[in-house]
């Protein structure tokens, strides 16, 4: 056999040849085998919920939380007074505290501070006549800074809350309040002034839990600059509240979801599915806002203000935004306390705890309601604390609400159900 011969036929023996029919399928073979491989790969690195959103260890203000809700991906937030909304005047000239006594003369008074936490000798040295105007309808007093700094917190939070309520102070009726670790978050920020810092700390005090301030007058009027006073204002005005995402995977069931968050009137499932088996589809899934899940009357408020009232205008308080959850058109006769009791009685019966979305969270004085809010999940709930313009409506924790609103005995949680659910 020639040279060429033997090159040629060894050649040969490393060719592998294909008919086009044996190509096709050979490519197909290994198309399938790199898709199966990738799958796996998928499969074993895919993030669970709670890797997926725990991103960093160390923030502490993410938090995964199942249920017959599904899973719920929840951010702690603390949301501020617009600038636009904050007590102008109080910051750019603060004026002194006024305490006004109706109905009381100089030495009922003084005898009324004695009985509630001031020493004798410290209600003489504040009652003098420099510090005291009587006139037909009671006293107003306008106490010294000296003696409103020369206050413990112990002493505060005796005095304070015994004259909470009676219409001597908008500060003592309305303090500021810091549930959870809100005060903490206001310490920590870098905008304050140390000096600041260290009035706020000496001003605050602890009333069953939970620490207020009263003396924010005295605080504005302590802080030099204009600058100073508004960044401290804007803090004092946090709120803790919460962002909720319903996390979607390829393993959700829709039907299971649509069993929980369907039920409640004007929240239109078959309009949120599409949305939801989209993120379905996704690899690592998605988060479908809370926001889609709530019906129109929450959506339009979620995480906002009202607008400044003009005379004459609503009340938008828990009670009206509470019973007024699902409706179309806002009921107006919610903001009736009497029409409320009745309606409730009418229409709710009580629970053990709430378990169903759109439950009522109901805080009680003995039978006065004080607080009402709708239940979500978890632990979390749709209101608006308050019917001024300055108070969002937001999603909190249950505890963060009942933080809230102090009172001495503390107020009662009491869940009810709407008849027809």
């Amino acid at each position: 056999m020639s040279r060429r011969d033997r090159t040629e036929s060894a050649k040969a023996r490393d060719v592998l040849q294909f008919t086009l029919v044996g190509l096709v399928i050979f490519c197909l073979s290994l198309i399938a085998a790199a898709s199966f491989i990738s799958y796996k790969l998928a499969a074993i690195n895919r993030p669970r919920p709670s890797d997926f959103f725990m991103v960093n260890p160390d923030d502490k203000s993410r938090s995964v939380h199942d249920g017959p809700w599904g899973t719920l991906v929840e951010r702690k937030i603390q949301l501020e007074w617009p600038v636009e909304y904050l007590m102008m005047d109080d910051v750019s000239k603060p004026p002194p505290e006024v305490w006004t006594f109706n109905g009381l003369d100089a030495g009922a008074v003084k005898a009324l501070l004695s009985q509630n936490g001031l020493t004798a000798e410290q209600a003489a040295a504040v009652c003098t006549p420099n510090n005291v105007r009587e006139d037909k309808s009671g006293t107003v007093l306008t106490p010294p800074v000296d003696f409103l700094l020369s206050l413990d917190a112990a002493t505060r939070a005796r005095l304070y809350t015994a004259l909470a309520g009676q219409k001597i102070s908008r500060s003592f009726d309305y303090p500021f309040v810091f549930p959870g670790a809100t005060l903490e978050s206001i310490y920590a920020d870098r905008r304050l002034n140390p000096d600041d810092v260290s009035l706020l700390k000496h001003l605050v005090y602890n009333n069953g839990g939970v620490w207020q301030l009263s003396n924010y007058l005295l605080l504005m009027g302590r802080i030099p600059t204009v600058d100073r006073r508004l960044i401290m204002t804007r803090l004092l005005t946090r709120q803790p509240s919460v962002l909720v995402g319903l996390h979607i995977t390829p393993d959700t069931d829709i039907d299971k979801l649509a069993s929980y968050w369907g039920r409640i009137p004007n929240v239109r499932f078959i309009d949120i599915r599409p949305l939801m088996e989209a993120f379905k589809a996704l690899p690592e899934g998605g988060d479908l806002p809370l926001y889609y899940l709530m019906p129109k009357f929450a959506r339009d408020r979620l995480y906002t203000d009202p607008l400044p009232p003009q005379p004459g205008d609503l009340a938008m308080d828990c009670h009206w935004t509470a019973f007024n959850f699902t409706s179309e058109t806002p009921d107006n006769r919610f903001n009736d306390p009497v029409f409320n009791v009745q309606y409730i009685q009418k229409n709710y019966y009580q629970i053990s705890a709430p378990s169903q979305y759109g439950d009522i969270l109901l805080l009680m004085n003995n039978d006065e309601i004080i607080h009402s809010a709708v239940f979500l999940a978890d632990d979390l709930v749709f209101t608006k604390n308050g019917s001024g313009f300055r108070n969002p409506w937001i999603v909190m924790r249950i505890a963060d609400v009942l933080a809230l609103y102090p009172a001495s005995p503390p107020l009662k949680p009491v869940y009810i159900r709407l008849k027809t659910t």
